[in-house]
Parts: structure tokens; C-alpha cells; sequence
């Protein structure tokens, strides 16, 4: 049995007193920029990276093999969907943490656009980006990259794989012979 369920409609908490703290050093460290005004991905990443463990301990009511809607268009169509063995939702649906994840990238006529395949992953809906722990893969257009551990921005469309990165993809044909 599959469970759907729309932003906002059941989200769970995190343990009592930490909600609010958490909330808050996230989305300073997100907004945190370098010294030249760029926004700092590192600092991004770490702040949600650091939240996983707390996350992970407060998911007691987890659902099973959730599909949830993860970003639209702005025209209103679907962009990526999660499928997810095992997730809860916290901070009235703003954050989820996933386990086994699937998430379905798509096109704005609704055709698969690409994958992202991971053994866990913290979203935060809010600021459209998310940390993604353990073995991961994406893929878009025929390319293939693959590692453990990951952080993504769809805003900024940007990732970064944090260790063991391997990527496979057919767009640099002969330029490496010329080398």
C-alpha cells in the first residue's frame, strides 16, 4: 500500500525544545553567504548535515513507502516526486527525513527527467535543497554520477557529492585523446 499525502497535511514533531533551535540555526547557516555576498553551499550543507542524527532519533511515527510531492513548476505541474520506504515528516511538512529513497525527476510535459537514488535523505521543502547520507546516484540526460553522500540545491542546481564520487557521461567524446 502506497501512502499520498499533500504538504502540510500530517507532519510530525521533533523532540520537545528542539524544534525551534534547530529551525532557526538551519536556515541562518542556509542564508549564511562568503565573504564576496555568494551563498556558502558548504555552510548549507553542514547545518542540515548536523541535524540528521536529531532528526533521525525524533522519527517515531515513521510512514511506509510514502510518495509525496517534493516541487512544481511554476505553471503548477509536478518537477520531482519522493518515493521512500520509510520517512516522517517534521516541521509542519517543511522537513522530511527518508529512508531508501527515490526521488522522480520530471519534465514539464511529465516525462521522467532523471533520478536521484539514496540510502537516506533530509529535505528541507522550504529552501528546495536537501543532504543526502550514504551511497547515492543521479541521473540526468545519460549521466551518471555516483558516491556517498550528497548535497543538493534544486534552486541553485547545484550538488555536490561529499566522498568516493564517480561520474559517467558521454559529453567530453574525444577530448580526453587529445590530451
Amino acid at each position: 500500500m502506497v501512502v499520498l499525502l499533500a504538504a502540510g497535511i500530517w507532519a510530525a514533531e521533533t523532540p520537545p525544545g528542539t524544534r525551534d533551535t534547530l529551525r532557526q540555526t538551519l536556515e541562518e547557516k542556509a542564508r549564511e553567504k562568503t565573504q564576496d555576498g555568494a551563498w556558502d553551499p558548504d555552510a548549507a550543507c553542514q547545518a542540515l548535515a548536523a541535524r540528521w542524527d536529531t532528526v533521525e532519533a525524533g522519527m517515531d511515527a515513521p510512514m511506509e513507502r510514502l510518495m509525496l510531492p517534493l516541487e512544481y513548476y511554476p505553471d503548477g505541474r509536478l518537477k520531482a516526486r519522493l518515493f521512500a520506504e520509510q520517512a516522517q515528516l517534521f516541521d509542519n511538512g517543511n522537513t522530511i527525513f527518508a529512508k531508501k529513497v527515490k526521488v522522480e525527476l520530471l519534465t514539464q510535459e511529465g516525462e521522467p527527467d532523471g533520478e536521484l537514488v539514496a540510502d537516506g535523505c533530509l529535505f528541507d521543502r522550504k529552501g528546495k535543497y536537501g543532504y543526502c547520507k550514504g551511497v547515492v546516484r543521479v541521473v540526468k540526460d545519460g549521466d551518471q554520477i555516483k558516491g556517498v553522500g550528497l548535497f543538493f540545491s534544486s534552486q541553485r542546481e547545484f550538488i555536490k557529492i561529499l566522498s568516493n564520487c564517480e561520474i559517467r557521461t558521454n559529453r567530453f567524446k574525444g577530448v580526453f585523446d587529445r590530451l
